[in-house]
Order: C-alpha cells, then structure tokens, then sequence
C-alpha cells in the first residue's frame, strides 16, 4: 500500500503540533509511518470524514457550489426546490442544480425575454437564441403602429441597410446581404454566443463568448430560417411540432445549437494522439481488465510525469471525459476486458470464443465478432457502433445505435437504434430478443417473438444534419462516424423513436445525455414563463454550431 493512502489531513495538522522532541523520538523506516505519527492518522481519518459531513450538510443547503467546490447532492436537489416553490424539469443532474440556482431570479423576470434565453440555455443544454415572432410577422403598414411610430435609428458604421427609418415592413432590399456578424462592442445579453473550448488535451474549458448583430437588418437573408433571419414573412400556420416554422404572433420561435454527441469537436485536443498501443492488455490476467482514459494517459507516460503541469488543477489531474483511440484492436482470447468512456476509430477484434468485452458509453468504427458464443461475448450500454460484423457472434446492447449493418447470429437488445439490416439473424426460439428498438425491417423479427415486443419501429431515424467542409465547401449532411453530430437525433424524428425507449426517453447511444428529454423538458418549463397565450417552437439550427462572421 501507498503510504500517502495512510496518511490523513487532520492526521497530518494534529502531527504537526506535536513538540518536535516527540516527532524526534518517533522514528519511522523507509516507506513507512513512525507508530505515533500512525496512530495520529488513524483518529485523522474518523476526523476527515466528520469534517466531510459537515461541509456537505453545508453545501446541500444551497443551489450554488460551496467555496471547496461541494455541491448539493443529487437527491436533496428536489427537498431545497420544494422550500422555494420551483418545479425542477431539466432532466440532467448538473442542470438541475443551476435550474434551482437560477428559479428565484426567473421568476422575478417571468415573461421576459431574458429569462426565457437564460432558461432554454440551462435546461436546453446548449447554446440558444429566441425569437419574437410578432416580431417576424409580416403587418399592413399603419400610421398608428411601428414603423411609423418608431423612433428613428441611426445606419450602423454607415451602412444605410440597418437603418429602419422609412423603410418599409415587406420585401428585403436585395441589395443588401442579411447574416450574423460578430459585434465587437456589443453588450445585449440576447445577441451573446457561448462556446465551451477545450484546451490541448480536449479538455472543456471555460466559454468562449461573442455577441453578434445583423448585417443589414432590411438586407435579405443569407440563410433563411436561421437565427439571424430577421426579414418579415406572413404568418405561418402550422403547429409548433413541426419544428422549422416560420413566424406567428403567438408564437416564440427558440434556435438551439445542435448537440456533438461523442465526437465533439476539439474532444482529443493537440497534445495527445492515443492508439491501440496504449491498451496493454494482459493475455495471462484472468481477472477482468478496465481500461479508461485515465488508464491510456498512463500508459502514455503523462501521469506520472512532473514536467506535465497542464494536466492539474489545484494539484489534481484532470482528464478529458473521453478521447479517441486510433488503430486495430484484438482482445486475446480467455480475457474480459472493460472499456469505459474510449472511442476507437478502427476496429476491436474478438476472434476466440473465450473473449468477453463490455463496452460503456464508448465509440467503436467496427466491432467484428467472429466466434459463436452460449453467453454474450460483448456487452454494451450507451454506445455508437459504425458496423458489426462476423455473423456467428452474440451481443448484449442497450441504449445503442449502430450506423450500418448488424451481421450477428444472436442479439439482445433493448432501447436501441439499428439504422442498417440485421443479416442473417438467427430468431429461432428464444435465440434472439429485440425490444423498445427501431429496427429498418420488423418482418426480420417474424421469428423472433415480435409479436410480444409491440414496442418495437420501423420509423427512420432522422439523424442531425450539420455543415461540413468536404473539399468543395461546405455541405449540409448526416454527420458519419467520427465526425461531430454522428448518430445524434434531430428533433423532427417520428416521436415513436425520440420518445421510444423502455422509460419514454430518446432511443439510442445518446440516452445518457438526454438530448431529446432536455428539449420536452425546455417546451414543459416555457409553457410557465412565456406570456399568456404564447407557444413555443423549438428546432435545432445548424448555423448556430458556426460562429458569427467577422464584419467587413
């Protein structure tokens, strides 16, 4: 055992503040602990864990972190709100704990749009920007109402497009370009933008924040429908559920930045480039084998390295909460091997049948099982496939989604989406079970007890769609394997599959992150803040995942 394991920080003040002649005569041998200076840090551990108590009796009596970075826990987080009359939606335990920091001031600017950003950004997860939509709603020009009765506004660095004095409600000025530009000077909490950066080892860092404006407010708009389309159309009919309306006067439109799922950008950073190297797994340990992102930083030699400073904080090594992991990987046969928080993009190989692999909340480009197994040889839970292949394996997934095919003899699966065929699935008796999952053919599970999982779809999965640069420019597409966005619900999916999963959340590898249930749960709090009569329509906007343009 590690002597620092014994040591104990009241152990270590009541030593201390011993008269040296005593810390004299309390001789210790190499590696350990002298028997007074022991005995000390035995009463220091019961002391720790009393003072322990007592900070975290202090800190579950507030919303907001303590001064040592306590924080209320997770299951107080609901008596604290009762005391002050908020009814707590977010469904993510961190933005719980900030929509309880933030009720009491909500409430006091109920209505406001201010409050209504603050909240779609806390329980939204992301990064969001509302929209009036009287504001965008075409009107016939009246003497009594604005434009005329607006004060007038000066043009914006002399160009006469943002000027609204005299200018009519109806058709942009073509010849003029509307897009967000970034504000260098701007201040008004409703045009800032917040992106959380990461630093060279992909860790989240604090935000980055801009303000943006529009370009030519009377200009037309490059993107239309995006957040910064500020040009008035006529009144959009349509119910809020079909998520890219247009404007109506009862209708708040909010734009919110699209999640990244697993391959955020930046999520490796530029200090570290992992491969399978990294993972040293023991072919003679019969006992399991877990590897994690701690585990593969250690095995790069940075733990254990003093010169790396930029790996602590306040003394402790912080890591990034996943990172990629490029190359093949085999697991020998006769090993279990835990992979937590990776994400490979090759494949992992299990060609013996005495291989077992459990995956949680990992990536994997290709998993190839290639040995035909009585017990599962891979268990998975929240997890991002590319392709399964080997057609003789058996698999245990839950909350997965898989981008292309499954060729498996056997398979166990529950809240997950299969966006390619199942081939050559073996359904015979009880040989296969398939339930709360979208699969792309139910006849395919004829056999295999369909008619006792009437929970299953065959609705399609209408993954995100986000731009990207191929060469040529940018492109609005599904993100693939490995790219930001990839496998990531949009929000006009059937709801049989946002909505599907065993406990009504979102089908698929993402349930832990709750993108779906954030959003029902944002729609559920606004219907308390937003004015008497007003709805709201929530859709993801891919022009919110690039920052502002710089003015020119």
């Amino acid at each position: 055992m590690n002597i620092d394991d014994l040591k104990s920080v009241a152990g270590q003040l009541l030593y201390r503040e011993l008269p040296e002649e005593l810390r004299y005569l309390d001789p210790a041998a190499p590696g350990e602990l002298g028997d007074l200076e022991a005995c000390l840090h035995g009463f220091g551990h019961l002391l720790d864990l009393m003072r322990g108590t007592a900070e975290q009796a202090y800190a579950d009596a507030f919303a907001e972190a303590a001064d040592n970075g306590r924080e209320i826990q997770v299951w107080m987080i609901p008596y604290l709100a009762e005391l002050v009359g908020a009814e707590l939606r977010a469904p993510d335990p961190a933005a719980r704990r900030r929509e309880l920091n933030n009720s009491v001031v909500w409430f006091k600017s109920k209505g406001s749009l201010e409050a209504v950003d603050e909240i779609g950004d806390t329980i939204g997860g992301a990064e969001t920007v509302v929209v009036e939509g009287w504001r965008r709603t075409l009107t016939t020009p009246r003497m009594g109402l604005p434009p005329f009765t607006a004060p007038p506004k000066p043009a914006i660095d002399g160009d006469p497009s943002t000027s609204i004095t005299g200018l009519p409600l109806g058709a942009p000025d073509i010849r003029y370009q509307n897009r967000a530009v970034e504000d260098a000077s701007g201040s008004n909490p409703l045009f800032e933008l917040k992106r959380t950066l990461r630093d060279g080892f992909g860790r989240a860092t604090i935000a980055e924040t801009r303000f943006w404006r529009p370009r030519a407010l009377r200009g037309a708009p490059c993107f239309p429908g995006a957040y910064d389309d500020v040009a008035a159309r006529t009144p959009d009919l349509r119910s809020g559920e079909f998520g890219a309306v247009g404007p109506h006067p009862s209708r708040a439109n909010l734009h919110v930045r699209p999640p990244e799922g697993f391959f955020a950008a930046g999520i490796n950073g530029a200090s570290v480039a992992p491969t399978t190297a990294d993972i040293a797994i023991d072919p003679a340990e019969t006992s399991r084998q877990v590897f994690r992102p701690v585990e593969v930083f250690r095995a790069l030699g940075l733990l254990d390295d003093p010169a790396v400073d930029d790996l602590r904080i306040e003394g402790e090594v912080v890591l990034p909460e996943r990172i990629i992991v490029a190359g093949d990987l085999t697991v020998p046969a006769g090993v279990d091997v835990l992979f937590e928080d990776l994400m490979f993009t090759g494949a992992v190989r299990l060609d013996d049948a005495g291989a077992r692999v459990e995956f949680r909340r990992c990536a994997v480009a290709t998993l190839a099982v290639n040995a035909p197994t009585t017990a599962p040889a891979v268990i998975a839970a929240d997890c991002l496939f590319g392709t399964i292949t080997g057609g003789v394996g058996f698999a245990q997934l839950v909350h997965c989604t898989v981008l292309g095919d499954v060729a498996l003899e056997r398979l166990w699966a529950s809240d997950c989406i299969f966006n390619g065929a199942l081939v050559d699935l073996d359904c015979s008796g009880d040989e296969t079970c398939i339930r709360f999952s979208r699969v792309a053919d139910l006849g395919a599970l004829a056999g295999c007890g369909a008619e006792k999982s009437p929970s299953n779809t065959d609705d399609d999965p209408n993954f995100l769609r986000l731009w990207f640069d191929d060469g040529g420019g940018c492109v609005l597409r599904p993100a693939v394997f490995g790219e930001p966005g990839a496998g990531v619900l949009d929000l006009t999916s059937s709801p049989a599959i946002r909505e599907g999963a065993e406990d009504e959340g979102e089908m698929g590898a993402y349930h832990h992150m709750f993108h779906a249930a954030q959003i029902r749960a944002l729609k559920l709090k606004l219907t308390d803040f937003l004015p008497l009569g007003q709805e709201v329509a929530i859709r993801y906007d891919p022009y919110l995942s690039r920052p502002p343009a710089r003015a020119v």
